[in-house]
């Protein structure tokens, strides 16, 4: 019984890969032959037969047919359409089309790797789990954006604004941050791997269980971020400012002028 399952799990796969790769034509060809075949093979008195025997009935097979075939074109020219209005709006901005388009090709996984949108206002944009590796978006603002997952490394975000941006989970390993805003951030469990995040502002962000090693934090404002587990050195903290952070071990820092 598993075996005549599995043969016919084999065959219905092959049946849909050559519905796929076959031609139109042949395909409707074919949908219209085993149509007729079933038409005269079921009983005339039968409920089945009078649905099939309605006039326009080949008509809707045929038309049934094309629509599921040209699916993937029809999807393909909404993706072209939407890097159209994205190409369109390179230098621009504000464009909400913009941002809807963007939205939209992340959901459908289409990669946005290397996109080039610097200078572009982006607040609450909804990139989650998207690949923006590469990307150029200095100066862009994502002012409570959703990049929760997102791939960013060696992506270019210098002085780009991302306070109270979700960046949980987020890969920015190598990426331009700094002179950023990313103040209040969620950066929970962020690979930060080499970044740079000199004189980034940090302040109330949120880095648990973040990966910073290697990362410079030159002049960086973390004062009041949450580090506790954050994977980072004492040197490689030791040039940035903390006051009232938590650090990587649960203790707050205080530094030596407050107990004066």
């Amino acid at each position: 019984m598993i075996y005549h399952r599995l043969v016919l799990k084999q065959i219905f796969k092959k049946l849909i890969d050559t519905f796929w790769i076959a031609p139109t034509w042949l395909v409707c060809i074919v949908s219209v032959v085993i149509f007729t075949v079933v038409v005269v093979i079921v009983d005339d008195n039968s409920l089945l037969a009078k649905a099939l025997g309605a006039a326009d009935t080949i008509s809707l097979v045929v038309a049934l047919v094309l629509f599921i075939k040209e699916a993937p074109d029809r999807r393909k020219q909404f993706h072209y359409q939407a890097w159209s209005t994205i190409d369109a709006a390179h230098g621009v901005k504000v464009s909400y089309a913009r941002i809807l388009a963007l939205q939209d090709l992340n959901k459908d996984g289409v990669s946005l790797r290397g996109l080039d949108a610097p200078g572009a206002e982006l607040v609450d944009i909804n990139l989650s789990h998207a690949n923006l590796s590469k990307a150029n978006l200095m100066e862009s603002d994502f002012t409570n954006a959703n990049l929760s997952y997102a791939n960013l490394d060696n992506a270019n975000l210098s002085q780009i604004k991302l306070s109270g941006a979700n960046l949980s989970y987020a890969k920015l390993g190598f990426s331009r941050l700094n002179q950023a805003n990313l103040s209040s951030a969620n950066l929970s469990g962020a690979n930060l791997i080499c970044a740079d995040l000199s004189h980034t502002n940090l302040s109330g962000a949120d880095l648990r269980d973040a990966s910073l090693s290697g990362a410079n934090l030159e002049g960086a404002y973390l004062t009041g971020a949450n580090l506790k587990n954050a994977k980072v050195s004492d040197s490689e903290l030791s040039n940035a400012f903390l006051e009232g952070a938590i650090m990587p071990n649960g203790s707050r820092y205080k530094s030596s002028l407050s107990d004066r």
